[in-house]
């Protein structure tokens, strides 16, 4: 029984090691390698991206500008944002738009909005990936529910003047 009981404390130090090393095995990639990658495929979805100065990749949907950013010190993360600037920059208008990020937040899965510095709304999807490429597979929900975010944000702006 010691025996067993030795290589099984051995197998599992041995899997335990070898998952903590996991992250040092993953591949890296490199700003232009994401670059590319988002790119390529917001391309053959009919997109025209282009790339920002700060090296983040943009296209235009349904009369909307999205970002998504290239972190390539975590190429694992991705990161897809709406945001508009807002013509009113009154404090009651701050508010309102305040309130209405706080309910595209509170009832829209995956969706953080918030109002920014200058005073202008954005909606942000963010996720953990395996792989920068598996973005694909989110991508069409993603947008829909920024679309959702958005809609109720300015139903609620619209409510509240």
């Amino acid at each position: 029984m010691k025996i067993k009981s030795l290589l099984a404390q051995v197998a599992l130090s041995g899997a335990l090691l070898f998952a903590a090393s996991a992250p040092a095995l993953a591949q890296q990639y490199s700003k232009d390698q994401l670059q590319q990658t988002y790119m390529a495929y917001l391309q053959s979805e009919g997109y025209n991206p282009n790339i920002t100065q700060a090296g983040n990749v943009r296209f235009r949907r349904e009369g909307k500008f999205y970002i998504v950013y290239v972190d390539e010190k975590d190429p694992e993360y991705f990161r897809l944002v709406l945001s508009f600037s807002a013509e009113d920059k009154s404090a009651q208008a701050r508010l309102r738009r305040l309130e209405g990020a706080n309910l595209a937040t509170t009832e829209t899965k995956v969706v953080k909005a918030y109002i920014d510095s200058d005073g202008d709304p954005n909606f942000a999807c963010e996720m953990f990936l395996i792989v920068p490429g598996d973005f694909k597979t989110h991508l069409g929900r993603l947008l829909r529910a920024l679309d959702t975010a958005y809609d109720k944000y300015n139903r609620k702006v619209s409510e509240t003047r």
